[in-house]
């Protein structure tokens, strides 16, 4: 999703809201929280546009993914305590770069008053920049600047340390405003993003022994390593029900890491920018929530899948997470929660996941809801063929 330097715009806009919203509607009952199907919400802005209606129809999921600069601010707090008056179920994650921060507006002051948390992170990360072999800052995308986990050459741990101790001050000082994080995101090796290239010069030896890292085995599986130990820490130190979510290719393919995490963040679903088929990337999706593969918090996993403002894929990916048993994002236009569209009402689950057919043929999944049926076919070549949640009538 890599959205840069604009997070910190959004942070500053966010203040800028004169009139808080108070007195949202009535709270969630028990009942209604049965028929609230796993709805998250990814929301990359400010909440500026936010009103009472915004609230309350954002209330209703499961999960909100707002910026973690955002989450740790007084302005974000206040409608984080609205959110959970309403839905005091609802979790709330913050995003997080993994080894990369933005750049920060030359009004620094106006960022430290404002969103402390973005200030306190880039003191701390002074000192791990990644270079260049040139020695230019190394940036993966416009308005990023990626960290170097290696400090003379070795992992540095007191860098992980120190992440965390951030984090966990935070949390103790606004324990309602954060309930978990998600890593955007986990990486085989540092990149420079295509098209940028040109921007950055030189190339990356993170651990400065001459290798570049392209050809330096032992430096792309201790990056790798680091990484994992960051979020082994976070787990150990915040807590087995603090909910960890990872983007990325890694989480997907590494048990280890899986083993660690709550979720997965499945961006760009199902093909996630991989040249994947929609049956590929669908049944990939069915591998990584199979049982014992992420770790549970607060009762269950938390995998989401999105689709990057991409409005035709929306019910894909409603009717892929009543299959999975993950939960699912609607994005319209923009990565901002504008509200629901897509209404049904699955009702309870009444079946395993069914499989009929052959990849050489039609191959159809399905499960049975008490209110209903979540079916999708693949053709033999891969796509999708048919999407569809069947609505029994229940009059």
């Amino acid at each position: 999703m890599h959205r840069g330097a604009f997070l910190i715009i959004a942070c500053i806009f966010l203040f800028s809201c004169s009139d808080p919203v108070s007195s949202p509607g009535d709270k969630v009952t028990a009942t209604d929280q049965e028929q609230i199907i796993d709805r998250g919400i990814v929301h990359w802005k400010s909440f500026l546009t936010w009103d009472e209606e915004t609230i309350t129809e954002a209330a209703d999921s499961r999960l909100a993914i707002f910026p973690i600069s955002i989450c740790l601010s007084e302005a974000g707090e206040e409608i984080i305590r609205d959110l959970k008056t309403l839905n005091p179920d609802l979790k709330i994650i913050g995003y997080l770069g993994m080894l990369s921060i933005t750049e920060l507006f030359a009004d620094t002051a106006t960022v430290l008053q404002n969103t402390p948390f973005e200030m306190d992170l880039h003191l701390i990360a002074r000192s791990h920049w990644a270079w260049t072999t040139t020695g230019d800052t190394l940036s993966m995308w416009p308005g990023s600047i990626f960290l170097n986990p290696f400090t003379d050459g070795e992992l540095d741990y007191d860098f992980i340390e120190d992440l965390v101790d951030l984090i966990e001050t935070y949390q103790a000082d606004m324990p309602i405003c954060l309930d978990g994080i998600m890593h955007d995101y986990f990486m085989y090796r540092p990149y420079i993003a295509y098209g940028f290239e040109d921007v950055i010069t030189g190339d990356i030896d993170l651990d400065g022994n001459g290798i570049l890292v392209a050809d330096d085995a032992i430096e792309r599986e201790n990056f790798l390593r680091w990484q994992i130990d960051y979020a082994a820490e976070i787990s150990e130190r915040m807590g087995s029900d603090f909910i960890q979510i990872g983007n990325g290719r890694v989480p997907q393919e590494n048990a280890e890491l899986a083993g660690v995490l709550n979720g997965i963040f499945y961006e760009v679903f199902p093909n996630m920018r991989w040249g994947l088929t929609d049956r590929e990337g669908f049944q990939l999706l069915l591998q990584n929530q199979q049982a014992g593969y992420l770790s549970e918090a607060c009762g269950r996993t938390w995998s989401i899948l999105t689709n990057d403002a991409v409005e035709y894929n929306n019910y894909f990916c409603l009717v892929s997470s009543l299959l999975a048993g993950c939960l699912y994002t609607e994005i319209y236009d923009r990565p901002v929660f504008s509200g629901w569209r897509l209404d049904i009402t699955p009702g309870s689950i009444r079946s395993d996941l069914i499989t009929e057919g052959s990849e050489d043929s039609i191959l159809t999944y399905s499960r049975l809801y008490s209110r209903g049926e979540a079916r999708i076919s693949f053709a033999d070549y891969g796509g999708r063929i048919e999407t569809d949640f069947i609505q029994y009538n229940t009059d």
